[in-house]
């Protein structure tokens, strides 16, 4: 009875990831349209950075409510992102219970799993059209100050990184490449770092049927 529960569960969230996913999709499309129909033609990351500056709080706002119910492991943490451009993310995890060991600390275990959430969202923002994974293959962390408050979890992107494998996925359908994870506390002093190795594959969609 439990597992299908959670099956049927996980088949609400997929579904929920991919409604937001087309979603802002369109609203790209219809954004884009409009600014061409005055003229206006923007590359894709400004396109997309700009959508953020229209409405970034209702974005922020969807995408947490989607960690708390699509990720299983993740479900119940109240993961909150503050901040998600094109090549940058940042997300709040806050000192409630389920985050918190026995010493009412910040569990490792509670960010590592915040870290490992934050590369997978700013990668699926370039995410090729088609099926899309990230794996993470291994993670190195290093904390130097206990924390009993909300910590910051921010990663950058690189241009040049980001093209690289993009570019692979296009010429070998997968890739390699590591990502950077900065920790702070309240007071935005760093506390700790976490570096992921990632390997990311890409389907492409089908374009059309074989007669």
């Amino acid at each position: 009875m439990n597992q299908q529960w959670l099956t049927i569960l996980m088949s609400k969230g997929i579904e929920l990831e991919q409604s937001l996913r087309q979603q802002l999709q369109q609203a790209k499309d219809g954004l884009k349209t409009q600014l061409e129909d005055r003229g206006i033609r923007l590359s894709a990351a400004d396109l997309a950075a700009l959508l953020e500056e229209v409405s970034p709080k209702v974005s922020h706002a969807a995408l947490g409510y989607a960690l708390d119910i699509v990720r299983p492991f993740s479900a119940g943490m109240g993961l909150r992102i503050s901040r998600l451009k094109d090549t940058q993310i940042e997300i709040v995890i806050p000192a409630r219970t389920r985050n918190m060991n026995e010493l009412k600390q910040m569990h490792e275990g509670a960010l590592l799993s915040a870290a490992i959430e934050a590369v997978k969202i700013l990668w699926m923002r370039h995410a090729p059209l088609g099926n899309f994974e990230i794996a993470v293959t291994r993670i190195e962390s290093e904390f130097f100050k206990v924390q009993t408050g909300e910590c910051r979890l921010r990663m950058e992107l690189a241009e040049n990184i980001r093209e690289v494998v993009l570019a692979d996925l296009r010429d070998r359908r997968e890739s390699a490449t590591t990502a950077d994870v900065q920790v702070f506390d309240e007071n935005d002093q760093a506390v700790g770092s976490v570096q992921l190795q990632l390997k990311l594959k890409h389907t492409p969609a089908l374009s059309g049927h074989v007669e």
